[in-house]
């Protein structure tokens, strides 16, 4: 009787810990999942080192206004910042012009920003919505070495405010509103590579300085510089939209 009480103890022993066992991992595989598909990191700022600089501003980052001319060329004028600020004198409308395109819909198909500029640039008239990183970083190409231009896309933060630290303006993806949007504000669109989610709010600026709580940009559609808008609402929207950025280094 002895025996069979202390292997019935083994036994519950046992099964107990393979239960644990399952438990943590289901916790564990789901926190995977989690990290994966949501890929928000925290939003509030880093605890800075002693040598990491808490703020930075550039001041003489060059405003430039898409409009009247281009109403969705938020994309290539805010490139025309960038460029111009590293002494290349290139026009909105060059740029414009140069870079590649996709129609806004071809048969069942609607065009893919990936590729190029969807629709059209220059009036709300007609159909358009705008451009991802990718074409943006070829068009670039044309007018600084490859070595020089620096991919940002899928980094944190941090990054793009390390690149400011070094006196190198930043070209983001962001929306309009400068925060994280919500679901209803995005569709669904079939193109010929695939399924994407798109935002009628899609907008691109460029950051010129950050402190801990705000970001300042230069928006192309606004007359003022270096406009101040909060940090955290900021960091959340560019993330929503795909981490997309770049810089020029001299």
């Amino acid at each position: 009787m002895k025996e069979r009480a202390v292997l019935k103890l083994k036994l519950m022993f046992i099964g107990s810990s393979l239960t644990a066992v399952l438990f943590i991992g289901a916790c564990f595989a789901f926190a995977q999942k989690y990290q994966v598909e949501d890929k928000l990191p925290p939003t509030s700022p880093p605890t800075p080192s002693a040598t990491s600089p808490t703020s930075h501003q550039l001041e003489d980052v060059p405003l430039i206004l898409q409009n009247p001319e281009l109403n969705r060329g938020c994309e290539v004028t805010s490139l025309s910042m960038l460029l111009h600020y590293h002494g290349k004198e290139v026009d909105k409308m060059e740029l414009a012009a140069q870079i590649a395109k996709e129609p806004f819909k071809e048969g069942n198909y609607k065009g893919n920003m990936h590729q190029g500029f969807v629709g059209d640039m220059k009036t709300f008239d007609r159909s358009g919505i705008g451009v991802y990183v990718e074409p943006i970083i070829d068009l670039t190409k044309q007018y600084v070495a490859e070595d020089q231009l620096i991919d940002l896309t899928g980094k944190n933060p941090k990054d793009l405010y390390e690149q400011i630290n070094q006196g190198r303006p930043v070209w983001v993806i962001t929306n309009a509103e400068y925060k994280k949007l919500t679901e209803d504000q995005f569709r669904t669109w079939q193109t010929a590579e695939g399924t994407m989610k798109v935002t009628y709010h899609q907008h691109s600026v460029i950051i010129t300085g950050y402190d801990e709580q705000f970001v300042y940009i230069n928006d192309p559609l606004k007359e003022e510089k270096n406009i101040q808008v909060n940090r955290t609402d900021f960091e959340q929207a560019w993330i929503q939209m795909g981490r997309q950025a770049i810089t020029i280094a001299e």
